[in-house]
């Protein structure tokens, strides 16, 4: 069983019987504290919406209010999580959208083709109908891949570079055991990944882009050990560039990390990495 599977798991061990997939501990918590209400959202359609401490869950009519308090109690959970490991925290609320139709969700999320159970985008989780993300077995895994995207917001505005979130974010989702190496992929530089991440946002070679992410915060992780892999998020602050931030925070050059890397690569893809000019 995955983390995230893990952690879901263990909100539901408490639930009755009837409803033993849902999270009705943490449910009971914030319908204590805080009180659901309708409200009007863009594009003038109509959400439920309630708050976490943490996050504002908004859901279409369609969407029982039980599947809706299940996200919110998962993602106070992983939050928790990723804030320690991490130490950073959400500046504030984060908006969290539940559609109940696919093609909602594909039109509010800018997403048309995507197979995705969920996205970050513009400061706001878009999620897809829970039942059917629970009926396919990708809830915790669409909602462990975003939230982490959430977090970084902040890292990746003051410099962090794309593939280095979306590498942990993968880590994170716990997915590695169902990917396998692409065929014929070479890497030279971390430059690489970010070109590999916008030319391949859809399956089947997203799937190839997430195998490559994950192996890279693989490691980070063998090379520095964990505390410095998901610590040097906090390091971007806007100022200093990405080979300064690996510099003074894994006490190598930006260069030797990179080359490390793209040797770690080829034991995972077989392919033999090439040194050649950046320029080539």
């Amino acid at each position: 069983m995955t983390e995230p599977l893990i952690r879901l798991r263990a909100y539901q061990e408490g639930a009755t019987t009837m409803t033993n997939r849902r999270l009705s501990g943490v449910s009971l918590v914030i319908s204590a504290v805080m009180t659901a209400a309708v409200v009007p959202a863009a594009g003038q359609e109509v959400f439920h919406s309630f708050h976490t401490p943490n996050f504002e869950i908004r859901h279409q009519p369609g969407i029982p209010e039980q599947d809706a308090r299940e996200v919110a109690g998962y993602l106070e959970q992983d939050y928790t999580y990723l804030s320690k490991i991490l130490r950073m925290n959400l500046e504030k609320q984060t908006e969290v959208r539940i559609y109940d139709t696919e093609s909602k969700f594909a039109k509010a999320a800018g997403d048309r083709k995507s197979s995705k159970g969920a996205a970050f985008k513009r400061g706001v989780l878009y999620l897809k109908p829970v039942a059917k993300l629970e009926a396919e077995n990708r809830l915790a895994q669409a909602l462990s891949m975003e939230l982490p995207m959430a977090l970084l917001d902040q890292a990746i505005m003051s410099g962090c570079p794309q593939w280095l979130a979306q590498s942990f974010a993968v880590y994170h989702a716990g997915i590695m055991p169902d990917l396998s190496p692409p065929v014929g992929t070479k890497l030279r530089y971390f430059s690489d990944l970010d070109e590999d991440i916008q030319e391949s946002p859809d399956p089947p070679k997203r799937q190839d882009v997430e195998f490559l992410l994950g192996t890279t915060m693989k490691f980070f992780i063998e090379s520095f050990g964990e505390e410095k892999a998901f610590q040097v998020f906090g390091k971007f602050n806007g100022t200093m560039p990405i080979e300064e931030v690996f510099r003074s925070w894994f006490g190598k050059e930006f260069d030797a990390i990179e080359e490390a890397w793209a040797l770690h690569m080829t034991a995972a893809v077989g392919v033999p990495p090439s040194r050649s000019n950046k320029n080539d």
